[in-house]
């Protein structure tokens, strides 16, 4: 799913995972929420993948702010939560599978220049295996994360030209 164009304020929301592995769709699960949310807004631009790759930075060339969405395994005390994500060159991944969100910043940076403020919002999934349609729980993860977000973005009232967004 992709709408929109970038465009030098854009802001980027992206959900990645495989909707076929039951909650490993969320990150694709919460984009087409805040798609629905959030449609009306033009600085938003959505995109859902199966994983992050390099085809990206072409897109992310010109994003003021990133919002990577992904679940995870792990377990967070609110189901869901935010870490801020820095561009990390360290180790060149052997496939594009095991590219990491700091991976990506860093190949954006070397080359395009730019380093967005990039967030990675991981949700926590119960169910992995194959097959369709989130879990119970995992939907209800889902949509908190979806309320936080949108309510991040309300309150803290983003600003086209606010080059230090803080979520």
């Amino acid at each position: 799913m992709q709408s929109g164009r970038p465009g030098p304020s854009g802001l980027w929301i992206i959900g990645y995972g495989n909707p076929q592995r039951r909650d490993d769709g969320i990150g694709s699960y919460v984009v087409a929420r805040l798609n629905e949310i959030l449609r009306d807004r033009k600085e938003f631009h959505f995109r859902t993948l199966y994983q992050l790759e390099p085809a990206l930075l072409e897109e992310l060339r010109d994003a003021r702010l990133i919002v990577l969405v992904d679940a995870t395994i792990n377990e967070l005390e609110d189901g869901w939560g935010w870490v801020r994500i820095q561009p990390e060159s360290g180790v060149i991944p052997h496939s594009t599978h095991h590219f990491s969100p700091s991976f990506l910043l860093a190949l954006l940076d070397s080359v395009y220049h730019r380093s967005p403020q990039t967030w990675l919002a991981s949700v926590q999934g119960n169910d992995f295996g194959f097959g369709e349609g989130l879990t119970e729980e995992a939907e209800m993860r889902a949509e908190k994360a979806v309320s936080g977000i949108v309510k991040l973005f309300e309150t803290k009232g983003i600003d086209k030209t606010d080059e230090s967004v803080k979520l």
